[in-house]
């Protein structure tokens, strides 16, 4: 049965993670915003997190419920950043639960280093409202290996990573391929002007006629199961949107208690402090629904796609309400550069219409 108090363990990574984002991700996240990207040094201190190289007691994927917890802290402070740490927990993650045992010595160790190694899961297609069930990227079997032809979209840290993992249809079905960067026939494109998340430099990926070899596809022979992989992804997602929407919520609180408006505190507005309630109801309910699905998945539940789903759409829908909410209470204030709220506003945009940024 779930448990919503967290163990030892949990509340060990929950407070190193919040410390961390304090001190380094909260001051650095407009820095990197302003620039459309993320300095090498900063990287190097996500990576030092050891979130990505965590495993459990036999070596597998640690508990999904505690990388939530680790991953919600992260994005208080900077919901760009703790998806730029996302991006390869996810890849290594998806190998670790689901690769084949040469996969796994191939890969692993280039994600142990001390250096941030980026990587990201290549699910979307087409527009924002693009169904990722319906995919037009596919994969071919082709002699002694397989044919790749297709577009991703959005994809994160798309210039810098060493390896892709694409969500491809193959016949009536959907696999997972582990591709390199430098591969012939493998186009990174520009990268996209975006109003939110600016920093994570999301571009689109062209694969034309990209040649792989047999031992490509997650699993080998085994093959892998997307739905997992996907479902991870969006659990992972309204986690990080848990954190940004908390963040707006800790921000406005302190700002309504002090900004005196006739004679009295903006806090001591019944429509003000109906409001800030209700972003406190909506940030518990996210959370809880994120625990509850990242519970299902570490229980490999049949129910934990449905939960997946619901954490997702239900953190999407309050985070954007949140973040607007939180807009209305600076007033004018709120579309100024000298308060992080409109930053934060386009990042929940972006965050809220995008599948498979993160992974738990």
């Amino acid at each position: 049965m779930i448990s919503f108090e967290l163990s030892d363990d949990q509340k060990m990574a929950k407070d190193a993670m919040q410390d961390f984002a304090d001190s380094l991700l909260r001051p650095a996240g407009r820095r990197h915003d302003d620039v459309s990207g993320i300095d090498g040094a900063t990287l190097d201190e996500l990576w030092s997190t050891g979130i990505v190289q965590l495993r459990n007691d036999d070596g597998g994927a640690p508990p999904a419920l505690l990388t939530a917890v680790a991953l919600e802290e992260l994005a208080v402070g900077d919901v760009s950043l703790a998806l730029a740490l996302a991006a390869p927990l996810a890849f290594v993650r998806a190998v670790l639960e689901q690769g084949s045992t040469s996969q796994k010595e191939a890969l692993l160790p280039l994600f142990e280093g001390a250096s941030y190694r980026a990587a990201s899961i290549a699910v979307m297609e087409g527009g924002f409202q693009a169904d990722i069930g319906l995919l037009t990227t596919t994969v071919k079997a082709d002699g002694n290996g397989w044919i790749l032809d297709g577009r991703k979209k959005l994809v994160p840290l798309a210039h810098s990573c060493s390896h892709f993992l694409v969500v491809a249809q193959v016949g009536a079905s959907q696999e997972a391929f582990i591709v390199e960067r430098d591969a012939p026939g493998v186009h990174v494109q520009k990268v996209v002007p975006s109003v939110g998340l600016r920093a994570l430099g999301m571009a689109d990926v062209v694969f034309e006629s990209v040649r792989l070899p047999v031992s490509a596809r997650l699993g080998e022979d085994a093959g892998s199961n997307v739905r997992r992989i996907v479902d991870a992804a969006r659990v992972g997602s309204a986690a990080a949107m848990t954190g940004l929407s908390r963040g707006i919520m800790e921000y406005v609180i302190p700002y309504t208690k002090d900004r005196v408006v006739h004679g009295t505190a903006l806090a001591r507005k019944q429509s003000i402090a109906f409001r800030i309630a209700d972003m406190h109801v909506d940030v518990h309910a996210m959370r809880w629904m994120v625990w509850r699905a990242a519970f299902e998945l570490d229980q490999r539940s049949d129910s934990a796609a449905r939960s997946a789903q619901l954490a997702f759409i239900y953190a999407a829908q309050h985070t954007m309400s949140i973040a607007d909410e939180g807009l209305q209470a600076f007033g004018g204030h709120g579309y100024v550069r000298a308060h992080p709220i409109e930053m934060w506003y386009r990042n929940a945009r972006a965050i809220s219409m995008l599948e498979a940024l993160a992974s738990v």
